[in-house]
């Protein structure tokens, strides 16, 4: 069925689909709207689920936690502030391997106070142990929490999975989504109990340890987050394969065929880069983009392979991770470390707080990429896109 859907209300029809049981979650901006759909279709019998109003973004966590335990499908969504303020329940529900899946609305973090998305709220958690999806628009929203569970669920992997998508340049905007059939979806994402916690037979969770053992457990924590790729990437072929509908995987090359220079970026900035690769072949400059879905894990090997056929690359960050530059520069840099022929990768940081990220913003890099094809390096440090030069003065 195709419907007029916004990023809210498709992860909301996601969670209908995936017959979520447990909802914990706390109202913050600009998630409220999935809260909304989500206990509408409680409300009208179109989903058996436990709507659980939480005092506040950690106890909401804490409680999707509780009910993992206990073997139900728990859902849950945040961003900014709330997300920072779960950060202790990250580590907890990533450590004793729960299959929770959280929508992540991106928002920027305070202060200053802003309501508008970028990606460092989710970034400011890459070491929680968290699976990280981003999405391009709402269809691939609506796909990836159904995949989310998949992933999350695999004993190959039972680790938690956070879906991200834009507050309101797809939270709230709307978009033509096809909506699977209740049936199909079955199909492909079975009725899920796994209970940690068995109340007839009490047990303890969470011991005390030492370095007899942490080390061991973290290291099985760190291999399956390395292996939980192979997952992601069958997950999404079987997707593909019933559904039609191909989201890459972990990356996804546009247009790379015989390119000099790629672009990197993640989320609906990828929307707005495909254009403008479009306008720049037509004009016979050979420049191609890869969309990086999966931040964690970081698909280091297909990047490393992709870029062995190119002479330098751009990344695009809607993020900053403060006297560093961009978090996902950082990453392809460490992706390229190793390899025999130095490659220039450019680091642009762009659409902070909700700023635009235009076509012609992206061709501008597109032409840096290119000229640095000929010049073999470039000046070190992140270029930040539009900045105001009246309120910081001389831009660095």
């Amino acid at each position: 069925m195709r419907m007029l859907l916004s990023g809210n209300e498709a992860t909301a029809h996601a969670a209908r689909l995936a017959r979520i049981e447990v909802f914990p979650v706390y109202p913050i901006t600009p998630q409220a709207p999935m809260i909304n759909s989500i206990v509408g279709f409680i409300d009208r019998g179109e989903l058996k689920c436990a709507h659980k109003r939480m005092e506040s973004d950690h106890s909401a966590l804490a409680g999707a936690a509780g009910a993992s335990l206990v073997g139900a499908r728990a859902f849950t969504a945040s961003n900014s502030q709330g997300l920072a303020l779960m950060h202790e329940l990250l580590f907890y529900t990533a450590g004793l391997r729960l299959p929770v899946v959280m929508a992540i609305i991106n928002r920027a973090l305070s202060a200053p106070h802003c309501r508008f998305p970028d990606h460092s709220d989710a970034i400011a958690q890459e070491a929680t142990g968290w699976l990280q999806l981003y999405c391009e628009n709402n269809q691939e929203v609506l796909d990836t929490v159904l995949q989310a569970f998949r992933i999350a669920e695999d004993e190959r992997v039972l680790l938690p999975v956070m879906v991200n998508f834009e507050g309101y340049i797809l939270g709230h905007t709307k978009e033509v989504v096809e909506v699977p059939e209740q049936e199909a979806v079955d199909a492909f994402l079975p009725a899920y109990s796994r209970a940690v916690v068995d109340v007839e037979h009490p047990a303890a969770i969470n011991t005390a340890t030492n370095g007899e053992i942490y080390m061991e457990y973290k290291y099985l924590q760190h291999r399956a987050m390395q292996g939980s790729l192979t997952v992601v990437k069958e997950v999404n072929a079987e997707f593909a394969e019933r559904f039609g509908r191909d989201w890459g995987g972990a990356v996804e090359l546009y247009r790379g065929e015989d390119a000099r220079a790629l672009l990197v970026a993640m989320g609906s900035a990828v929307s707005t880069a495909r254009i403008a690769v479009d306008e720049m072949r037509a004009a016979g400059q050979p420049v191609g983009l890869l969309k990086v879905r999966s931040f964690r894990p970081f698909p280091a090997d297909e990047i490393r392979s992709v870029a062995a056929g190119v002479r330098a690359l751009a990344v695009i960050d809607r993020d900053i991770i403060y006297g560093v530059g961009g978090a996902l520069h950082r990453e392809v840099q460490w992706a390229l470390a190793g390899d025999a022929v130095h490659k220039p990768v450019l680091s642009y940081i762009a659409g902070m707080g909700g700023r635009d990220i235009s076509v012609a913003d992206v061709k501008a890099i597109g032409q840096d990429v290119l000229a640095a094809t000929e010049k073999g390096s470039v000046p070190m440090g992140a270029h930040w896109v539009g900045l105001k030069a009246d309120l910081v003065g001389e831009a660095k």
